[in-house]
């Protein structure tokens, strides 16, 4: 176990012992294979305090406990060592009592107690379980009979409609959503993928349909839909027999009710800027979503290419990711994210191709969307705002609703986000008019409430300047006139 080698500078072989990775070793020179080595390996191992064991041996299969947020790992040696982590890339809490014991759930208890209290948030409590997913059944990797519910989605995921082919007019679906629809069609096949498609009826699917979140049942229907719209233009399927004519979900309206993603306040910016100054690249990620207002599909890729001089001024242009490259963003270079630039660029931390990203060997490589997302959301947790649905795309729709207080116009407003849909900029328009008419309205009724008292305490008879009677400094209101005294 604590045998290693090396070469020479004369290229020679060279045995020797070494029980720590710091601590000393010392050297064999006897040949290796013969009884000698032995020997001399044994004596070396007894010198440097080790114990004697010639074979490295495979460990036990590391089991990770039931618990969420308690995590286990292995060190160099073989050493199983156990911590707690409520968030990937957040600060661990290493626990040394002996795993299974009392001691062990009650320092568990304390650390995880001490993780919510600063990184928590309402989806968090202390003695949560984790959950495991089922595997999903395999499915046959035999050629699928004819006409099944299987057949017909092998057919489509070779088609133009889901790869695309601009010669026919088919653009094709993105990766994204051919992943998102890929898991939802083939958890219907392990049940039904080998009988007609006939047997996918408006009954059937809207119980799919009740056995998931409104979102997942929506996603669900759009992908059906779209497997039946390529059955329907290649005739192998008449219009009037679609099952899922009539069919709704109720993706739209829990959208609305919880809102979506939520939009950052002004104290949470300000949390975020006090933990990461200018020059570090927590601060770089957030400026580039509050001063460009890019989603986050086009913020990863975010690089220098995408500065330009536009009419004697600096331009952030970018083709969105959303839009397949069709819909050009165009936003001057705001006075904040240039001094952000400056002191990134001071500080060395932005790449060549992108501004972000995972850095290799001290270089700035572009990263996927979701680990862009997971980083920023890490920084956001160590900064304090840590609500479920604060992420990326806060950040945007915060900015859209100060481009409505600016009183920025629904054009100027989906050429800076990037929008092609009036219907957006106009959401958020609407919502900033009704506020602002709230306020001004209220500022009128209290002018006018104001006016009224004033009228009422100056017109009374013998009143000076100061509002009060000549004869008995009382003051008088017009609605106590006419009363009678009893």
């Amino acid at each position: 176990m604590y045998l290693y080698f090396d070469y020479s500078p004369l290229g020679a072989l060279r045995w020797y012992v070494k029980v720590s990775r710091k601590g000393r070793r010392i050297g064999i020179r006897e040949r290796y294979g013969t009884e000698p080595f032995d020997a001399a390996y044994d004596a070396a191992v007894a010198a440097l305090g080790g114990v004697m064991r010639k074979r490295r041996t495979e460990p036990d299969p590391l089991v990770q406990p039931e618990r969420r947020y308690v995590l286990a790992d292995r060190s160099q040696r073989g050493q199983t060592r156990y911590y707690v982590q409520i968030r990937n890339g957040l600060p661990k809490i290493r626990i040394k009592a002996e795993f299974g014991t009392r001691a062990f759930d009650d320092e568990c208890d304390a650390a995880i107690v001490s993780q919510i209290a600063l990184y928590g948030d309402a989806t968090d409590y202390v003695n949560a379980q984790k959950q495991r997913n089922e595997p999903r059944p395999e499915l046959p990797t035999e050629p699928p009979k004819p006409h099944t519910l299987r057949w017909y989605w092998t057919l489509y995921k070779h088609s133009d409609h889901w790869l695309g082919d601009l010669a026919v007019g088919e653009a094709g679906l993105s990766d994204s959503t051919r992943l998102q629809r890929t898991g939802l069609i083939e958890s219907l096949l392990p049940e039904n993928g080998e009988k007609p498609f006939g047997v996918l009826t408006r009954k059937v699917i809207k119980a799919e349909m009740k056995a998931r979140t409104p979102s997942q049942a929506g996603n669900l229907l759009s992908a059906l839909r779209g497997m039946i719209r390529w059955m329907i233009d290649e005739s192998h399927l008449d219009e009037d027999d679609d099952p899922t004519i009539g069919l709704k979900s109720g993706k739209a309206k829990a959208s609305r009710e919880s809102g979506g993603f939520m939009p950052w306040t002004e104290e949470d910016m300000a949390m975020y800027r006090a933990k990461w100054p200018l020059g570090t690249e927590a601060r770089l990620m957030f400026d580039i979503l509050h001063h460009t207002f890019l989603r986050l599909g086009d913020a990863h890729r975010f690089g220098p290419s995408h500065l330009r001089q536009i009419v004697r001024k600096m331009a952030v242009q970018i083709s969105t990711e959303k839009s397949r490259g069709n819909t050009t963003v165009t936003v001057p270079v705001h006075p904040e994210f240039a001094d952000s630039l400056r002191a990134a660029r001071a500080a060395g931390i932005i790449g060549a191709d992108v501004f972000t990203g995972k850095i290799v060997k001290g270089r700035v490589l572009p990263m996927n969307k979701k680990a862009w997302a997971a980083k920023f959301k890490k920084y956001a947790v160590l900064a304090g705002v840590n609500e479920p649905k604060k992420s990326c795309h806060g950040v945007r729709k915060a900015r859209a609703e100060v481009a409505a207080y600016a009183d920025c116009t629904e054009s100027q407003m989906m050429a800076m986000f990037g929008w092609t849909d009036p219907k957006m900029p106009a959401h958020y328009i609407a919502k900033a008019n009704r506020e602002k008419l709230g306020i001004s309205g209220m500022e009128k009724i209290v002018a006018f409430d104001q006016s009224q008292l004033f009228d009422d305490i100056t017109a009374l008879p013998g009143a000076n300047r100061s509002g009060t009677s000549a004869e008995n400094r009382v003051v008088t209101l017009r609605s106590n006139f006419g009363r009678k005294t009893p």
